[in-house]
């Protein structure tokens, strides 16, 4: 699939959310008590490597899957990452932008999309009941480098595509496991 080959965070969330699912199966399923903190689990392997792109990006993806997966798996949801991830990458160019040729803006926009995404759907689930999915923008968003500035286009495409998985994530990580907010 093109978004693992252009975002280490999106390669991550998927490591993190087979992970997560699995565990969380295992918790219900052997009369556990959940899992509401990261620091609780132990011996997931993070399965790494350095042709998937910039680990610390990696790593953040594959704890935001992990406390998705976690979650759809204690209660019982189906496993629901292929399915969003292929719709997240709906459309997506295998090739980097000509201005982001290592797809660092790109990876950058998936991350921080994720992250404004769960948050704005957090709140909206929460005030309402209910989440409806919609495209976010980038327009108060840059990728982190300054003389980045020419590669906006590729970050933002990351950034739309970051945030509709993390507004999806929001339902999955609602109050009834607090794995979201603890570390």
């Amino acid at each position: 699939m093109a978004i693992f080959q252009r975002s280490a965070f999106a390669h991550g969330y998927r490591h993190g959310y087979e992970e997560g699912y699995h565990a969380g199966d295992m918790d219900v399923n052997m009369g556990r008590r959940p899992r509401t903190k990261l620091s609780e689990f132990h011996g997931i392997s993070l399965r790494y490597s350095p042709e998937f792109g910039a680990k610390k990006s990696f790593e953040a993806g594959f704890q935001e899957g992990l406390k998705a997966g976690y979650s759809d798996g204690f209660v019982g949801r189906k496993f629901r990452a292929v399915e969003n991830l292929r719709f997240m990458a709906s459309a997506l160019d295998l090739n980097p932008a000509p201005n982001d040729p290592t797809n660092e803006y790109f990876d950058q926009g998936v991350s921080a999309g994720y992250d404004q995404g769960r948050s704005e759907g957090e709140r909206e689930f929460s005030a309402s009941g209910r989440l409806v999915i919609h495209l976010g923008g980038c327009g108060q968003f840059h990728p982190l480098k300054p003389q980045g500035l020419d590669a906006l286009g590729s970050f933002c495409d990351g950034y739309r595509r970051g945030y509709v998985l993390g507004e999806a994530d929001a339902v999955a990580l609602s109050p009834d496991l607090s794995l979201s907010a603890r570390k």
